[in-house]
């Protein structure tokens, strides 16, 4: 199955992001956005199923994870919204959590962005205030990230 790892939360935002390019988009909360804790490796081009969603897609303008599947893209912090670039994301959802997958990851209705729902303060929607969980339970894929080596 064809993956694309470096997909991180924004400790700023509670976004879903792609980490991989030295831009790190445009966060709402300012500046880009900062990566904290998992890497996600999500799958794409593959069919979907009852429990994996398609139509998510890569911003080119504020690097998130979005919902690509209506007309109306979502509010984009990067200006107006969002627009899709490469892949096509389909995502698992409503499946039991693993040691290997993280659960509680929604999507907004404001933004149409992935976000992770499982703290009480709900990051910073570009559509103002927090973001507003709707629909599927996404169960994402997940590694650990390695720690940089300074020494």
């Amino acid at each position: 199955m064809p993956q694309t790892d470096q997909w991180r939360f924004c400790n700023k935002c509670n976004a879903m992001f792609y980490d991989g390019w030295p831009n790190k988009g445009n966060c709402p909360a300012g500046g880009g956005h900062q990566s904290q804790g998992l890497m996600f490796t999500l799958p794409h081009d593959v069919p979907p199923t009852a429990t994996a969603q398609d139509q998510w897609r890569f911003c080119n303008q504020c690097n998130e994870m979005f919902y690509d599947g209506f007309p109306n893209k979502g509010n984009c912090p990067g200006g107006d919204s969002h627009q899709s670039q490469g892949y096509m994301y389909v995502l698992p959802h409503d499946v039991p959590p693993t040691a290997a997958t993280q659960n509680q990851w929604r999507f907004c209705n404001q933004c149409n962005a992935m976000f992770y729902d499982g703290f009480p303060n709900k990051g910073n929607c570009p559509a103002g205030g927090g973001h507003q969980a709707q629909g599927f339970m996404f169960c994402l894929p997940h590694t650990v990230p390695v720690p940089i080596d300074d020494g």
